[in-house]
């Protein structure tokens, strides 16, 4: 996945969770990877989204999400997704 100044926290959202299954062993909303699998993203040039009016930058504030939460805010049903599974990489240059 890389990372540009038009990256928006919804195309990092939705490229993360296309890869990612619902989990049929929880009551709530769990998505994994596939059975037997671990999911490793890629992030190039982390820094580059653009920063928004009060100097944040949405893509990265929804890793940072992740990383303290372990998952996302589904945006059109308004419901919580618990993530397992899944490792962030970053690149510098």
């Amino acid at each position: 996945m890389t990372f540009s100044a038009k990256t928006s926290s919804l195309q990092a959202q939705m490229t993360i969770e296309s890869k990612l299954f619902p989990s049929r062993k929880d009551a709530k909303i769990t998505l994994k990877p596939p059975a037997g699998k671990k999911l490793v993203v890629f992030i190039d040039d982390i820094n580059m989204p653009s920063k928004e009016e009060y100097g944040a930058q949405p893509p990265i504030e929804l890793l940072r999400l992740f990383q303290d939460r372990k998952g996302f805010f589904d945006r059109q049903h308004h419901f919580w997704k618990d993530i397992k599974v899944l490792f962030f990489f970053s690149f510098e240059k």
